[in-house]
């Protein structure tokens, strides 16, 4: 990217740059679709309730002997001449068009109750996980438009710096040409503005690179530039205990829940169900004809008895799943801790670096007066000040690079405790 490329900008807020994120993050727009998956399979579960309706046409032709008799008794079109031997033996080709209409009824079946709880568990699970998602996209974006702050100001520093080494080359020949310095020195001073200015081309970039990510964030077309405000992340204030707060501690202790279910459900398979079934049936000879009625209606209790250890497996495999949900919950709840004591000390630390960067800052740009003033009057070789002037620019670039870490830092505080 060329110097002075950055022309076409569009100012944006955070608020704003947030909300297109919520809107078209596609990894966000994916949980959300995920919430939903989960959402429709604990409706689904509700057939466990519902009765299930069938209705199915079948023609069907045939000799055989027995087949052929019942064709007729369905039909209703038995007659005395049909029980002649002969006719039973063989009687031709017979055919049956028949309409079915089936109906099964659940009424009792104890383990698909608790599989239709455990699927409502699965469903709240990812609900947290959505949100927890989109509290850590919050987070992204706050980083990644904060970092194009930090980019703009690296910006502005090395504009700055290239103005100064390009006054500085220039005031150097001007006393190379009346002879108050060494060739050597002037070509120092050339050599350090063509340093200055590749690094105020990196810094250039670095400004579209840092909006490109935040574009990627967004969901939105990658190329444009932004200018941004100057935000500072509040610290919150909770007590370490407030953990339950945050959405995927809530989505773990949903889990167990969910396993706790699946347990139950396992265990509910060694008892007997309860179901009634029936059936309306049309039969005729004649294709879409409905001569011939019959209904068959009744209920049914099926135990399975022996499933070859396979249920006393799944029991305890559910068992070690609400384990292992539990014990996912602790070591969540214990990194929440660490993560949150640690980001604590590291925003005492980083106050501490803000006032010893902001005075060392303050010094280097008294050195930098003191050693311009020097020079002026032939008393400082080349090399100092443009030594001192690099690391005024760095000192600069350190102190907002400080105020950048600091910022993230609260802002992953914010993030932590779930505020």
């Amino acid at each position: 990217m060329a110097i002075g490329s950055l022309q076409a900008q569009r100012h944006l807020t955070l608020s704003d740059a947030i909300e297109q994120a919520l809107s078209h993050n596609e990894s966000l727009s994916q949980a959300v679709i995920d919430a939903q998956i989960a959402q429709e399979q604990s409706q689904r579960a509700n057939a466990i309730f519902m009765p299930q309706v069938d209705m199915a046409y079948t023609a069907l032709v045939t000799n055989n002997p027995l087949n052929s008799f019942g064709f007729k008794l369905n039909q209703e079109v038995v007659t005395q001449a049909d029980f002649n031997p002969m006719l039973l033996n063989d009687p031709g080709t017979n055919r049956n068009f028949s309409a079915e209409l089936q109906l099964r009824q659940p009424l009792l079946n104890l383990d698909a109750i608790y599989q239709r709880q455990s699927a409502r568990a699965m469903s709240r699970v990812k609900r947290y996980s959505q949100q927890r998602q989109e509290e850590y996209l919050r987070f992204k974006i706050q980083k990644a438009y904060m970092q194009i702050a930090l980019a703009y100001k690296n910006k502005q520093m090395m504009d700055q710096v290239v103005a100064m080494a390009q006054s500085f080359a220039d005031r150097a020949k001007a006393m190379h040409d009346e002879g108050l310095i060494q060739t050597a020195d002037w070509l120092e001073a050339k050599n350090y503005l063509l340093k200055t200015q590749t690094q105020g081309q990196e810094a250039e970039s670095g400004v579209a690179n840092s909006c490109d990510q935040l574009s990627f964030l967004m969901g939105q077309p990658i190329g444009e530039v932004y200018t941004v405000d100057e935000i500072e992340a509040e610290v919150p204030d909770i007590l370490a205990s407030q953990w339950g707060d945050r959405s995927d501690i809530r989505a773990f202790e949903a889990g167990i829940t969910m396993a706790q279910h699946n347990v139950k459900a396992n265990k509910m398979t060694f008892l007997p169900r309860i179901n009634a079934f029936g059936s309306y049936q049309f039969n005729d000879n004649h294709f879409a004809q409905f001569d011939a009625n019959s209904y068959l209606v009744g209920i049914t209790l099926s135990w399975k008895l022996f499933g070859g250890m396979q249920r006393i497996h799944n029991v305890r495999t559910a068992r070690l799943n609400v384990e292992k949900m539990r014990s996912k919950l602790h070591e969540t709840e214990q990194q929440a801790q660490v993560d949150y004591n640690q980001a604590l000390r590291t925003y005492s630390d980083l106050n501490k670096e803000v006032r010893q960067v902001t005075s060392m800052v303050n010094q280097m740009e008294e050195a930098w007066r003191i050693q311009s003033d020097r020079y002026e009057q032939g008393l400082a070789p080349t090399s100092d000040l443009l030594r001192v002037q690099s690391q005024l620019a760095q000192q600069r670039l350190a102190l907002a690079m400080t105020y950048f870490k600091r910022n993230v830092n609260m802002a992953w505080m914010q993030l932590i405790t779930g505020k």
